[in-house]
């Protein structure tokens, strides 16, 4: 799976068309379309929160889902370039932002406390 066909799932799950999650994410709906599609590489990490704050809005994301988001947009895929070195994943996995992300939205699990 690429970044681009997780952000289709997570969005068709929500049923968010690209316009609508363009909208609340602050982003041009042709360029996500063109991330979805792989032919564009995934957004910086600032775009990919706020693409998972966005989907997290209308449900909230699975344990897991925001960093296999960042996982995925580490690797290289055939038409895009990688975002993201395995080190620099790696100090972004433990980075104050995405513990601050899940402070401030949760990562789906509190639902059942």
């Amino acid at each position: 799976m690429t970044f681009g066909q997780m952000l289709r799932r997570l969005r068709d799950d929500r049923k968010m068309t690209l316009r609508q999650l363009g909208d609340a994410a602050g982003m041009d709906y042709v360029i996500l379309n063109k991330v979805e599609l792989g032919t564009r590489m995934a957004p910086p990490l600032e775009g990919i929160i706020a693409l998972a704050d966005a989907l997290n809005r209308i449900r909230k994301l699975k344990a897991g889902e925001f960093e296999k988001l960042l996982e995925l947009a580490a690797e290289p895929n055939k038409k895009a370039t990688a975002r993201f070195t395995s080190d620099e994943l790696a100090r972004l996995k433990e980075s104050t932002m995405a513990c601050a992300f899940f402070t401030r939205r949760g990562t789906g699990d509190e639902e059942g406390r």
